[in-house]
């Protein structure tokens, strides 16, 4: 079967200009969708609506694509490839985006209505010809885009041949694995990043780090002992620097390398291994890893380049994407840090199957959180195949992973400093954090510590924000069959509301608490009234 790269957007995206462009990169052959219904038809797309109108269109549109798929998959394999711009209303059709969720590589080009108008209009297209209309049938097509795609692209002001040669470049780098592959660019914050997940594509670190190693790049490897054994050759292989154990430094796992001596630590390794400014750290690891070494990679230099490959489900789902870096003081959970975006995320569920079960559970906490953050769909998902969570479904995992990165990715690019909305994203942690701290780091696990974070965070949003309270019993239910706590023996209550009141997310005039108003949506800037945070800790007290 012959690789396929489908691109779909809406109008003005450049799906046709950045299609042509990427099969000329990639040596494939560039079909348009839009050009093979108006050649079946005999008239133009624009003819044809006038006198048929939009249905018989769409079915018009599917036969076509459907012949175009036939003929792919009859391709010898292996060989050249298929590149095809969709029409910007294909996957509204069920059927149309099954076919092409079945064969894999839709890349979703994901432009801004003010640029998009700024290039349909005036134009032949029949549904470019009213602004407000315009924008509202993307703002309505937007969710089914985002749904059935592998890829997220944002357009932005770049060019075709800036876009085309990205994405070629990912292409090149997932090679066979390309159709079992997903991600999404961040071009919007301050450093640019990459997210590639799917089974096998850690594979895709060997041409990637070839073409960072032909500009002079080197890489620097920071992982934990226990992930070095698992991990540390295969990786250190892919990077081309097999057997090279000077350019590791391997920590101690747990929450105990997580300060301001171990960072110090790096530093110096770093400065002895002579790393330069265009050399390139590579976190490899969980959340520990990943924010140590990111902090380490922000300031050595004023700046190095970042990798990131999370090994552990909490960081697949939540640490490595977004930029935040942090080490831990005595005083506080992540009190020392900074905001740096990795240039590249490559996260592969194959890596979940040397992890320990404690370890995999711990991070179903996060995987929680952003069903009740993302609404019924996901949550729905979690509660249908705890099973299959439980046991590490490759697929299953792959699928439920991409849903909770594309959330936090869709939420830093709107606030990547965390002045507003990202806030969200902290869930249940004011209350994880104080028992982390109140408990003593690493004597509760920080997705377990989210997870009773969670249901007293559900208690606030009953009284503040009339949560339905079948919501926190469902939640009770999926933390325990997923096997995470739902109570504990608490710390004095005084210890716990001193770390809470030291939390970074409070602020002098909010306690920066996040609550729920429903599956879906998410309040945040609470100020607690007195006495029930105390009364919601009551939920979690063993």
């Amino acid at each position: 079967m012959a690789p396929l790269l489908a691109l779909a957007g809406f109008m003005g995206s450049g799906k046709s200009s950045v299609g042509a462009l990427s099969a000329r990169l990639l040596g494939w052959r560039f079909v348009d969708l839009d050009h093979e219904i108006a050649r079946s038809a005999g008239v133009t797309i624009a003819q044809f609506f006038e006198r048929h109108g939009e249905q018989a269109f769409r079915r018009l549109e599917f036969q076509v694509l459907k012949e175009l798929l036939l003929r792919s998959e009859q391709g010898v394999a292996g060989g050249d490839g298929l590149v095809l711009a969709l029409g910007g209303g294909t996957l509204q059709d069920e059927q149309a985006a099954g076919m092409l969720e079945d064969r894999g590589g839709v890349v979703f080009l994901d432009i801004d209505p003010d640029t998009g108008w700024e290039r349909a209009r005036g134009g032949a297209r029949p549904l470019a010809q009213d602004r407000a209309a315009f924008t509202a049938l993307l703002a309505a097509r937007r969710p089914t885009y985002q749904r059935t795609s592998d890829w997220i692209v944002p357009v932005g002001a770049r060019s075709a041949q800036e876009i085309a040669g990205e994405i070629a470049g990912v292409v090149r780098a997932a090679g066979l694995q390309w159709s079992n592959s997903w991600g999404v660019q961040l071009i919007s914050t301050e450093r640019r990043s990459t997210i590639v997940g799917g089974q096998g594509c850690l594979n895709a670190l060997e041409r990637l780090a070839a073409t960072a190693a032909a500009e002079g790049a080197r890489f620097f490897v920071v992982t934990d002992t226990n992930v070095d054994q698992a991990w540390g050759d295969a990786v250190r292989g892919l990077l081309g620097q097999l057997g090279d154990g000077e350019r590791t430094l391997a920590v101690a796992p747990g929450e105990q390398s997580k300060t301001v001596g171990v960072l110090e630590r790096c530093w110096d390794w770093l400065a002895s291994q002579g790393a330069r400014r265009d050399d390139i750290v590579v976190a490899l690891g969980g959340g520990v890893v990943g924010d140590l070494a990111g902090l380490a990679a922000a300031t050595y230099q004023r700046g190095v380049g970042l990798w990131q490959i999370p090994t552990s489900l909490l960081a697949q789902v939540d640490s490595s994407v977004g930029g935040k870096t942090a080490v831990n003081l005595d005083s506080g959970k992540n009190l020392v840090g900074a905001f740096y975006q990795p240039g590249l995320v490559v996260i592969d569920p194959d890596t979940l199957l040397t992890l320990p079960q404690a370890e995999f559970t711990n991070g179903l906490g996060e995987v929680v959180k952003y069903g009740l953050l993302s609404g019924d769909t996901l949550f729905g998902t979690l509660e249908e195949h705890r099973g299959l969570m439980r046991d590490r479904d490759k697929s299953l995992m792959s699928e439920v992973v991409k849903t909770c990165v594309r959330y936090k990715a869709a939420v830093v690019e709107e606030d990547e400093l965390d002045a507003g909305k990202r806030a969200v994203l902290n869930l249940g942690h004011t209350t994880a954090h104080a028992l982390e701290v109140s408990l003593g780091f690493g004597c509760i696990r920080h997705g377990e510590a989210v997870a009773l974070g969670l249901l007293v965070a559900l208690v606030i949003s009953e009284s503040l924000l009339g949560l339905d309270r079948e919501v926190r019993r469902r939640t009770t239910a999926l933390l325990d069959d997923l096997g995470l706590p739902t109570c504990l023996e608490l710390p004095p209550t005084e210890a716990i509301q001193a770390a809470a009141a030291r939390d970074k997310k409070a602020t002098a005039v909010s306690s920066g608490f996040v609550g729920l108003r429903a599956p879906g949506e998410p309040v945040w800037g609470l100020d607690l009234p007195d006495g029930l945070f105390d009364q919601a800790l009551g939920v979690i007290r063993a």
